[in-house]
């Protein structure tokens, strides 16, 4: 199904994740041309709990099930990062649109995949990255394509926030977790998108937790045809013993 025409998008969640309840699903709500129809969970009273909170009609106890309803255009995925790949691609595959959460994928190879995948299906494949939406930064992207203020050749940002919980999925090797997936994803978008290119060069150096395996901080070097771009994604300090 094409968007073309479409006066209403219909919306299955994959998931109750909390970005999901808390902000994304309240944002489609108060969307224009936008409806949330249909929640997933691999539990089933999770998915009924939530739907009647947000005033969602339709539960679904797996996501599989959500792709087959008719009822659905569209579904946005919160899940965590390692089950990315395998359900945008899914949800492709059964004709939905699909927004996924960032990072789109682990490696460029799956992201690639399922770029395919959604091409192949005539659908619509798009990462969360709601950043590049807001009035502001659209702003920001004309006044730097202008040349208003000169020409860019730098391109420096720090992102940080502290989370030492090991519980938390975050802070899981095997799901995808750590800095650079979690928050420094947003300094190389950031980085792309106001050079409106690719790198053509890229360094980091990348510090561990030596329980977890997760990186705990990712500072990185982008070179740009016209520039280049820094960064650092700190998420908490490792506890060296006494």
């Amino acid at each position: 199904m094409g968007l073309k025409g479409v006066t209403e998008v219909r919306w299955g969640i994959l998931s109750t994740a909390r970005i999901a309840r808390e902000k994304v699903i309240p944002g489609i709500q108060q969307a224009d041309r936008c409806r949330v129809v249909a929640i997933a969970s691999r539990d089933l009273a999770r998915a009924t709990q939530v739907a009647r909170q947000l005033g969602i009609q339709t539960t679904h106890e797996s996501y599989q099930a959500l792709l087959a309803d008719p009822q659905v255009d569209a579904v946005y995925i919160p899940l965590p990062n390692h089950l990315h790949s395998e359900w945008a691609m899914a949800a492709a595959r059964a004709g939905k649109h699909v927004l996924c959460e960032k990072p789109l994928a682990l490696t460029a190879a799956d992201a690639q995949r399922m770029i395919d995948v959604a091409e192949a299906e005539g659908v619509r494949l798009m990462e969360a990255f709601m950043y590049r939406l807001h009035p502001s930064w659209v702003a920001v992207r004309q006044l730097v394509a202008s040349g208003r203020i000169g020409r860019l050749v730098a391109v420096q940002s720090w992102f940080s926030y502290f989370n030492d919980d090991p519980a938390n999925i975050r802070n899981v090797l095997e799901a995808g977790g750590g800095a650079l997936y979690d928050i420094g994803c947003y300094s190389v978008n950031l980085s792309r998108m106001l050079f409106d290119d690719e790198p053509t060069r890229v360094e980091a150096s990348i510090l561990r937790d030596p329980d977890s395996g997760v990186d705990i901080l990712t500072s990185g070097f982008l070179e740009f045809p016209g520039g280049v771009a820094t960064f650092a994604s700190p998420r908490h300090p490792v506890q060296h013993p006494a």
